[in-house]
């Protein structure tokens, strides 16, 4: 399964685990609440703030693009999909 697949949440979640950091050391490190990690991760979140998800890239180490959609480029989602249909 490709990263794309995931959710927000879930790539999120990868993420901060490839960083070998737990909850609260990120929370910490973003300045949010641990319970606001929570619901990033769980996808409980309607409308992702930028500001608190650029924070979330940067600590990261990914662009916001890929923490958002999965990929770095968003035109190579349009091309995937062109081939696709």
């Amino acid at each position: 399964m490709l990263l794309e697949d995931f959710t927000l949440g879930e790539r999120l979640m990868v993420y901060r685990k490839r960083s070998g950091l737990s909850k609260k050391e990120f929370a910490e490190m973003a300045r949010v609440s641990v319970s606001t990690v929570n619901k990033y991760e769980k996808d409980e979140v309607e409308n992702p703030d930028i500001d608190i998800l650029s924070n979330f890239s940067l600590i990261l180490g990914v662009s916001v693009n890929k923490l958002i959609m999965g990929i770095e480029d968003p035109a190579k989602r349009t091309k995937l999909e062109s081939l696709i249909k």
